[in-house]
């Protein structure tokens, strides 16, 4: 007796291989009509309804095939007798699904190194009927391959390599500098053909118009060198980098959108619609029963709506904008595609929000207690603890206000660097330079707080002292959403930044991980000094745990009487903010959002570039923002190859 009752089975037996079939019909339109979404919404449950979509959709199509070959090599199958030709014609769809849609080609970037997989897998689809169909299944599976091949991280850095350049003659170019010397005139070195041909662009896109901008991007994208004119036109700028990171690495953008691709995609139309006349017209008797050939006209149906979406999606493409000169074309097109494209959403613009006082006071909740409990004993804590963190924590947009202080003050940075050695300074300050710009009695009180303690350390103490400042002052003005309040915006800038680092900490550790050091031992300790200090005095909400931090009385720093054996900054958070409190309300504020600032980019700056390309099919990361910015204003790691490529660093426009 089987697993099953024998009714089951038979049913099982006779429905098996056309279930895999609508399912896997199913799956690609989920993934032509919403795996895109993911670069716009930071959803988790989006994400994980995509990535179950695209690891189902080549195993079911795979396992439909397998069916097939079964069905036909079992003499004793009934439902293979007298529909070979449909099961052919079915096994040519499948072929199709594998190629998959344009809108996603690859989920992760490791996807992108599989693509040699991808490869023998179309080699040995080869077998198939060779029909109308299977010539669309074989194109859209090799667009799909080369898609993954340019995408891997091989082929993909050596396409943004410049043509070999062997520089000017030495011999003559050194009895040229010995003659200028002398002279006391240094001679000047030509800048490229394309820094020349951004620098024309940047002056016509002075008015910031968005199909000007999005020619800039694509340059920009391809050589990573440009200007910047504002605060707006430099995030609309790494928007569409965004979006063209996005599309380069994990869809078939790169080759569907050249003229051969427009002609395969042409030739896949045209041999659907050949292929759904034929089998219209053709009588269907011997095909096998109504529910298969209804099944089939599923399937092309099915086939032809997919390429029509994608057709349309191939129309409303930024890609579209870049093959031809919008100046040129009809009105109707800049009115109506123009438009459409340039309004699109390309990132979901918000940053979560998430602070140690709430995460410890949440871990104290008797649901928690209780979850937490049941997971030790199944080893599943990290998994709970993620989940918790998830539900817990919240997402706000990124205000213009924070876009223009972070653009301006990267800019200054931009600016004071003259070289590789003050860029390369520029971007190891965490902290240090914005203290410097305080006054001398302020810098003296504070910089125990950076310079005694690790840069993870430092995130902390500074994250629990801005935490306490902010609610004091809102308390105290009742001003927490009275955008007339001069300081209201200084200090929704240094609440912002402060959770969402600490978000970034808790949940994305791998973005900040090259810079965390000691971080888990220095966390660790003051959650559990916060969550001993909430319990000792019965606190259960955040206002009560912030009025009875501002309450302790800390006249000594906790290493003089604790020892340094504990890492907990909880204290130290409290004298902080203390000293943060007797400064004039001016110089607090700007100081704090330097400070956010400098903590922001060291982390986007030291952050690994593999997995800042991550962040677009993820809804995107300011980090990531910031991390783009700064290259292009010319500060990084890479300053002294983007000067030797670019020809000369990103500068604003006055």
């Amino acid at each position: 007796m089987g697993l099953f009752p024998e009714k089951i089975e038979k049913l099982w037996e006779i429905w098996d291989l056309r279930t895999c079939i609508l399912l896997s019909l199913f799956l690609q339109a989920f993934l032509v009509l919403f795996s895109s979404f993911r670069r716009r919404f930071k959803s988790s449950l989006l994400i994980v309804f995509v990535w179950a979509a695209y690891l189902l959709a080549d195993w079911i199509a795979a396992v439909a095939i397998g069916l097939i070959t079964q069905s036909q090599g079992s003499n004793c199958n009934s439902n293979a007798k007298g529909n070979e030709d449909l099961l052919a014609f079915w096994a040519s769809f499948l072929l199709l699904h594998l190629g998959g849609p344009d809108s996603i080609t690859s989920f992760a970037l490791e996807d992108n190194e599989f693509w040699i997989r991808h490869l023998f897998g179309l080699l040995l689809q080869l077998w198939l009927p060779t029909i109308l169909v299977f010539a669309v299944g074989t194109i859209k599976y090799a667009e799909r391959t080369y898609a993954l091949y340019l995408a891997s991280l091989d082929r993909f850095g050596a396409t943004v390599l410049p043509k070999p350049d062997p520089g000017p003659d030495y011999e003559e170019s050194a009895a040229l500098y010995s003659a200028a010397a002398a002279m006391a005139v240094m001679p000047r070195v030509d800048q490229s053909d394309d820094a020349e041909l951004i620098l024309e662009l940047g002056q016509k896109v002075k008015s910031a118009e968005d199909i000007k901008l999005l020619q800039l991007t694509h340059l920009l994208f391809q050589a990573f060198k440009g200007l910047i004119i504002d605060h707006k036109c430099a995030f609309k700028l790494i928007e569409y980098e965004f979006s063209f990171m996005y599309q380069v690495l994990h869809t078939k953008a790169v080759v569907v959108h050249r003229r051969v691709g427009y002609i395969l995609r042409f030739i896949s139309l045209s041999s659907i619609l050949g292929a759904s006349i034929f089998f219209f017209l053709v009588g269907k008797k011997s095909f096998g029963t109504e529910t298969e050939i209804a099944l089939t006209f599923t399937l092309l149906v099915g086939a032809i709506v997919l390429d029509v979406i994608s057709i349309i999606k191939l129309i409303f493409s930024e890609w579209t904008l870049l093959d031809a000169q919008i100046e040129n074309q009809y009105e109707w097109r800049k009115k109506y595609i123009t438009t459409t494209i340039l309004e699109k959403q390309r990132w979901s613009g918000k940053v979560f929000q998430y602070d140690m006082i709430n995460y410890c006071l949440d871990q104290e909740r008797q649901f928690s207690l209780i979850l937490y409990k049941i997971a030790g004993y199944v080893r599943a804590t990290a998994i709970v603890e993620q989940l918790r963190n998830m539900w817990f924590s919240s997402s706000k947009p990124v205000e213009d206000p924070l876009k223009k202080f972070i653009f301006e003050e990267l800019k200054e940075k931009s600016n004071d660097a003259e070289n590789l050695k003050e860029a390369l300074e520029a971007c190891s300050q965490r902290g240090d330079s914005a203290l410097l710009k305080s006054s001398y009695t302020s810098y003296i009180k504070l910089k125990w707080s950076i310079g005694e303690f690790q840069y993870a350390e430092s995130l902390l103490l500074w994250h629990l002292a801005t935490d306490l400042i902010c609610y004091k002052e809102e308390k105290e003005a009742n001003s927490s959403h009275n955008r007339e309040d001069v300081f209201y915006y200084a200090r929704e800038n240094c609440k912002a930044l402060s959770d969402y680092v600490f978000y970034l900490l808790v949940m994305h550790t791998t973005m900040m991980s090259p810079v965390l050091g000691n971080w888990h031992k220095a966390f660790q300790d003051t959650c559990a000094e916060a969550k001993r200090f909430f319990k000792k005095h019965k606190i259960t909400n955040d206002e009560e745990a912030f009025d009875k931090m501002d309450d302790v009385k800390t006249k000594v720093r906790p290493a003089a009487v604790k020892g340094t054996k504990s890492k907990s900054v909880f204290f130290d958070a409290c004298i902080l903010a203390r000293q943060l409190r007797n400064m004039e309300d001016k110089e607090r504020w700007r100081t704090m959002e330097l400070i956010w600032l400098e903590f922001v980019a060291y982390a986007a700056i030291n952050c690994k570039a593999n997995i800042h390309a991550q962040q677009p099919s993820r809804g995107g990361e300011l980090l990531t923002f910031i991390w783009l910015l700064m290259y292009h204003l010319g500060l990084g790691t890479q300053f002294s190859e983007q000067e030797e490529l670019a020809g000369t660093k990103m500068v604003a426009i006055k």
